[in-house]
Order: structure tokens, then sequence, then C-alpha cells
């Protein structure tokens, strides 16, 4: 399943509930964006997200914005991230939060997702909308479903995820 949305549209927030809603521990990763300090600098972080939070000090910042401009470490994707998505077991739930345009210049993390997806898992992933050509390649992946989020749109796609996955109410 890939939600796909403009930046706050509940993307990532779909998926937290979905995952919470099955149960299970997932695999994978998030991406947290943080501001540090007074001067506006702010970092997004990449985590594993089958540690325990307490162990998330060990993330790794993956862009820095520091006034107005825009500082990336895409090796950090094909180092650390491409880590977060080796070795699971057949038949996980596997967390993709976010894909983006980061990835353009991470060609080993890019291989990682698309074996993710052609791979015996289940996966729920929030895509950003904009057009690059992995992006878009990842949206047309004939193994997964589209869905787009809006803020109008949210709870009902919820709804209807949970219907669709037979998910139990909490």
């Amino acid at each position: 399943i890939l939600i796909c949305g403009d930046i706050n549209a509940g993307k990532s927030t779909l998926i937290e509930r979905l995952v919470a809603d099955t149960g299970e521990t997932p695999r994978g990763y998030i991406t947290v964006k943080k501001t540090e300090n007074a001067e506006g600098i702010s970092n997004v972080y990449l985590y594993n997200i089958a540690e325990p939070p307490e162990k998330m000090e060990d993330a790794e910042v993956i862009i820095r914005f520091r006034g107005g401009e825009r500082e990336s470490f895409p090796e950090k994707l094909d180092t650390l991230g491409v880590g977060y998505l080796t070795d699971i077991p057949e038949g996980s739930l596997v967390v993709l939060d976010e894909i983006g345009t980061l990835e353009d210049r991470a060609p080993a993390f890019q291989q990682a997702i698309f074996r993710i997806l052609d791979g015996p898992y289940r996966v729920f992933a929030s895509v950003k909308a904009q057009n690059t050509d992995f992006l878009r390649a990842v949206r047309r992946h004939p193994g997964c479903e589209l869905f787009i989020i809006t803020p109008e749109n949210r709870e009902r796609l919820y709804r209807q995820l949970r219907s669709m996955l037979n998910l139990c109410q909490p």
C-alpha cells in the first residue's frame, strides 16, 4: 500500500495508525523532522522502525535545513537505510516512511526499496508527490496499490484501508 499526498496531508500518521491496528512489530524505517535550536536549524533523521524508542538516539541526520539552505546526506540512505531493509523475514510488515527525492542520489537504497516492493512482504509506504523518475517508478510499481491522501479524505481513507485489510477495531 502506497500513500501519496502533499506535505502534512497525513501520510505518516495514517501509516502509524494502520501499523498500530495490525498489532505487529514492523520492519523498515521512518523519517522524523526535528527543530534542533533557536537558530532554526532542523534535521531530518532516519530511524530503524524495529528499534525501541529508547534506542533511537542512534538515528542519523539525512537532511539539514539551516537558514533557507538544505544540506543532504544521501550516502546515509545507501549505508544505514539499506541496512534497515536487509535480512527482513518473508511475510513481514515493512514500513517505508518516507520515499522522497533524496533517493535520487542513493542508488543502493533505490535497489533496496524495489527489492522490498518486489518481495514477499506486506508494505505500507508514504511516497512524496514530486515527479522524479524514481518516484514515478515507485508509484507505478505493479505490485502496489496507490492511494492519494488529502486532509479532507484522510479519515475516510483510514476506514477504507482498515476494511480492505480486515483489521479489527482497536
